[in-house]
């Protein structure tokens, strides 16, 4: 009894042993990780910090001189044409040859005439009817009599390119005789410092004064001529002049890809106001050399420790003695060490040969025993697994449409009632675009169903490449009719991807002398999950109601 209470107290001494052990190298390494951890945090954030103030400060001087340059050009030449307006055509060609920046010039007269307009080749346009003298722009520089710069605008007259305008008043001593304009390309000055920052993982955003998008940068949530909304106009309020420090502060819902985002603001000259994103992986980068030198060191320590402790242990067993060690071994499958016996005492010798010959007879059985059996298992698991593939290759094609590689009837409606749980489950939206290709019939009665074939297989990739996540779920239920299951997307994002839907299956240009178009088109319905929905094919039946709409509205078209 005596020797059963020693043998608890040396094991209970074992444990708390090998626990201090553990306690004393493991907590000073974590300790210090965390704290390499948390200074390598700071500085890379710090270094951040000042990035954003120093890029976001110098970009804000660079397109404000930019601009003061435009003007001053514009404004002297107002002030030439108010001595004599006869150099008006010959200075004109001049300025949009010296600013080549520009894209295109006018003069007006003070009543809002036209009486030249030039492009930036020097040609001669024709005036737009019935003069400026209604916009805002010329009452504005007229009442004001100084330069007056606007936000981001895109006219025919410009092509497809967004410009703002600068206006100079043509002054005669104190009257106002007229104004003259012209229209800058947004890229002009917004191409090069915006490939500068992005070089430098920063992404740079421009809003004029009415809080519309004037350039954003690939990155962004935003795009050209946006109304930014309430994050713009967080931006705006967040801005301070180029004088002053610049405040930093973490948003979400700038990026594209949805990481959050350090975010400094600067205000400019006539409203604007310019933005820099850093994408948080941006900060958090510097952390993955730390993190796996931490790694590396809690490996070497636990290697340590866990010798330390193995040769402890060891140590405490010779106690317990070889004996008891080598039948527990014997039970296993193991072999005696005969090194041991000069361990043990005289008496003991022929009991250890004894269970020696006895523990080589036993180990040779199980040896043999052991051989067939693993022979045995291999011949199961191979065959289990060929039955597995098997198994799984056939519930894959029942799912899945020979044609087209997308979901099949069956797979799509599995499909529906799993992303319907998940979204009531996730409170997440869930959107359905229902499809129909245009005057699919009359292709096939064209072409044939061999072509058929090949242009539903030729559609179906152009829809594929047209959505937006992994999880989007591309399913044909009958014939030309497909549709889109769109997980975690709003109505708005559905509108998105129908529209790149109607593109790509536009661009894929496949040819039908049987449409209008010339080519297959798609008319597509939109509808998302709403409160009153109890199963999905309420969202199935109003997708397919849209698609009706927008079938009977001419086709090719969308329709929620």
């Amino acid at each position: 009894m005596q020797s059963g209470e020693d043998a608890s107290g040396t094991w209970s001494m074992r444990h708390r042993l090998a626990f201090g052990l553990a306690l004393a190298t493991l907590l000073p390494v974590l300790l210090f990780g965390a704290v390499l951890l948390w200074g390598q945090w700071r500085d890379s954030r710090d270094t951040l910090l000042l990035r954003l103030d120093a890029n976001a400060r110098l970009n804000a001087g660079v397109i404000d001189d930019y601009i003061d340059a435009q003007q001053a050009g514009l404004d002297l030449l107002a002030d030439q044409m108010a001595m004599d307006l006869s150099r008006a055509k010959p200075d004109l060609a001049k300025l949009l040859y010296i600013y080549p920046g520009m894209l295109r010039a006018l003069h007006v007269d003070a009543d809002g005439n036209v009486t030249l307009a030039r492009d930036a080749r020097g040609r001669e346009l024709v005036s737009p009817a019935g003069g400026v003298g209604g916009e805002d722009w010329f009452r504005w520089v007229r009442a004001q009599s100084r330069i007056h710069v606007s936000g981001v605008r895109r006219q025919d007259a410009y092509g497809n390119e967004a410009v703002v305008m600068i206006t100079a008043p043509v002054l005669r001593g104190n009257t106002f005789d007229g104004a003259l304009q012209a229209a800058i390309p947004v890229e002009s000055f917004t191409r090069l410092p915006s490939e500068s920052l992005a070089r430098r993982d920063l992404q740079l955003l421009l809003l004029d004064a009415d809080n519309r998008v004037i350039h954003a940068a690939p990155g962004l949530s935003f795009s050209v001529l946006d109304d930014a909304g309430p994050l713009g106009r967080q931006l705006r309020a967040l801005a301070r002049p180029t004088d002053r420090e610049v405040r930093v502060r973490r948003m979400s819902g700038l990026l594209h890809d949805g990481d959050d985002a350090y975010v400094a603001a600067v205000q400019l000259k006539h409203g604007w106001t310019l933005v820099l994103a850093a994408p948080g992986a941006v900060l958090r980068a510097p952390l993955l050399p730390r993190l796996l030198l931490l790694a590396a060191m809690l490996g070497v320590t636990l290697l340590g420790v866990g010798a330390a402790i193995w040769w402890q242990r060891k140590m405490l067993s010779d106690s317990l003695g070889y004996l008891l060690a080598s039948l527990r071994g014997y039970a296993l499958g193991g072999r005696i060490d005969t090194s041991v016996n000069a361990r043990l005492p005289d008496e003991l010798l022929p009991l250890a040969e004894g269970i020696g010959e006895l523990g080589a007879r036993m180990n040779a059985a199980f040896d043999e025993l052991n051989k067939v059996l693993e022979e045995r298992e291999h011949v199961i698991a191979t065959r289990t697994d060929s039955l597995r593939q098997a198994v799984a290759e056939l519930d894959r094609l029942s799912r899945t449409d020979a044609l087209t590689g997308s979901l099949n009837y069956r797979g799509f409606l599995e499909a529906g009632d799993r992303l319907w749980g998940e979204a009531q489950a996730s409170g997440k939206p869930l959107s359905v675009l229902a499809l129909d290709i245009d005057h699919f019939k009359r292709y096939n009665d064209l072409y044939g169903h061999s072509e058929g074939d090949s242009a539903l297989r030729r559609f179906a990739g152009a829809v594929r490449s047209a959505l937006l996540h992994s999880d989007d779920v591309l399913a044909r239920p009958g014939g030309e009719e497909f549709t889109v299951l769109l997980p975690a997307t709003t109505h708005a994002q559905a509108m998105h991807v129908a529209k790149r839907v109607c593109q790509r299956v536009r661009d894929a240009d496949i040819a039908h002398a049987g449409s209008p178009k010339g080519r297959i088109t798609v008319s597509v319905g939109v509808a998302t999950l709403q409160p009153g929905d109890t199963e999905v094919e309420d969202i199935l039946k109003r997708a397919d109601a849209a698609l009706y709409r927008a079938k009977a509205a001419g086709r090719d078209t969308i329709s929620d």
